[in-house]
């Protein structure tokens, strides 16, 4: 998955959280500054976790603070994931 699909992703699960637009979320603005609490970051973790098939810490959502950041971060774990599958 490309950090744009995951960047779409993230971005459609806190829509669907938050009850807005994807498009009305900005992937640059902090993830406390969007209103996401820490049980609905865990929700998005989860879902995170079964889409790209990686094992994720929590708290990373939180070391990385934007959709954009996470995104890049999430990208890197699946590309060396994909490399060890191979």
């Amino acid at each position: 998955m490309s950090k744009q699909e995951i960047i779409d992703f993230i971005k459609a699960e806190i829509a669907a959280i938050l009850n807005e637009e994807p498009d009305s979320i900005d992937e640059d603005i902090n993830f406390l500054r969007i209103g996401i609490s820490s049980v609905q970051a865990l929700k998005i973790i989860n879902r995170i976790r079964k889409k790209l098939e990686i094992d994720i810490n929590p708290v990373a959502m939180f070391e990385y603070k934007t959709i954009s950041e996470l995104a890049g971060y999430l990208s890197e774990c699946a590309k060396m994931r994909e490399e060890e599958v191979i």
